[in-house]
């Protein structure tokens, strides 16, 4: 008994042996031994590292990402009315107030042209996935922001969208700007021409906004490249100038009219179509009628439309009931 006694005696531990030997501890978190690394802080700050990134990497598809596509129906001009529907067209106006400055701002890793391209693809992709549902006869128009397109890679990147969007060629219009069809090397000119022989009719875009050159329009029409240009009626706003001689503001600018109705002309007299676009008031649907506009498309036809307004304006056309719309729709209200 006394050997064992003090056996035990010499082991057992002093109150205060046990307080040193024990790990410090501040409200229930245990301290690391010294010398040892903190596994718990490493893990804790990585998670917070990869946490960040995936925020960054979610904001910045966020900014990138397209906003609801909307659409201003396309009308045929005729002398018996506006009744017939054509198609769509995306409206680059709504598109570039919900993201601006997409393809403008500067980038360290891409260059403008690549920034177009890619915006370009984008518009093209959600476009086109959404048209394949229209019934079969409505077209699609896209106006492209790409000054150097059509390139020598741009029929490839179609190609591929309208792969994964099951969308026909032959039922989409291209608006290219004039700089793009300008180009003299050969590889343009196969695209364009590959383009109409599938169906795909070309307009030129910004015709009277922008120095528009007559000898281009021949020689893409003369070549059989270009199907017609596209006329921004909103230029025949009375300027402040027309507002002082006159001492009145006037509907529209009389000298303005006479004078691209003269250009309009000679764009008809090398068999190009002429489509009419910002046709906001009757005034301008009168001048776009008689100056001999195959289609046009403005608020004094129909306001811009969401892609489910657009799509029963389209069951509508084709003879089905059309349905009744609650009061908000998935892509914002009506």
């Amino acid at each position: 008994m006394d050997d064992l006694g003090r056996g035990a005696t010499s082991v057992a531990a002093t109150p205060q042996d046990l307080y040193v030997g024990q790990t410090g501890r501040v409200d229930g978190l245990s301290e690391p031994p010294e010398g040892k690394p903190d596994y718990a802080a490493s893990m804790a700050e990585s998670s917070a590292g990869m946490f960040a990134t995936t925020l960054r990497s979610r904001r910045a598809r966020q900014k990138s990402a397209l906003p609801p596509l909307r659409w201003l129906p396309r009308f045929v001009l005729g002398r018996s009315g506006t009744d017939k529907v054509l198609g769509a067209q995306v409206d680059m106006s709504q598109l570039w107030l919900s993201v601006p400055r997409r393809t403008l701002r500067k980038s360290r890793r891409k260059s403008l042209g690549q920034q177009q391209r890619e915006f370009d693809s984008d518009l093209l992709g959600n476009a086109c996935s959404q048209a394949a549902t229209w019934p079969d006869g409505m077209r699609l128009m896209v106006s492209l922001e790409d000054d150097q397109a059509p390139d020598g890679d741009f029929n490839g990147r179609l190609n591929a969208v309208l792969q994964s969007s099951d969308f026909p060629v032959s039922r989409l219009d291209l608006v290219f700007q004039e700089s793009g069809l300008a180009q003299e090397d050969k590889e343009t000119c196969y695209t364009l021409s590959a383009l109409r022989d599938q169906g795909c009719q070309i307009f030129l875009g910004g015709f009277g906004s922008a120095p528009s050159s007559l000898s281009l329009l021949r020689e893409r029409a003369v070549g059989g490249l270009l199907d017609g240009v596209q006329f921004d009626a909103s230029l025949l706003a009375p300027s402040d100038m027309t507002w002082r001689q006159s001492g009145q503001a006037p509907l529209l600018d009389e000298s303005a009219m006479l004078f691209y109705r003269a250009a309009l002309e000679a764009v008809k007299a090398l068999g190009l179509k002429v489509r009419g676009v910002g046709v906001d008031f009757p005034d301008l649907l009168a001048f776009v009628q008689k100056v001999g506009c195959v289609e046009a498309s403005g608020a004094v036809l129909a306001a811009p439309e969401t892609t489910a307004q657009i799509s029963e304006r389209f069951e509508e056309n084709a003879g089905r009931p059309r349905r009744r719309r609650m009061a908000r729709t998935a892509e914002g209200q009506e």
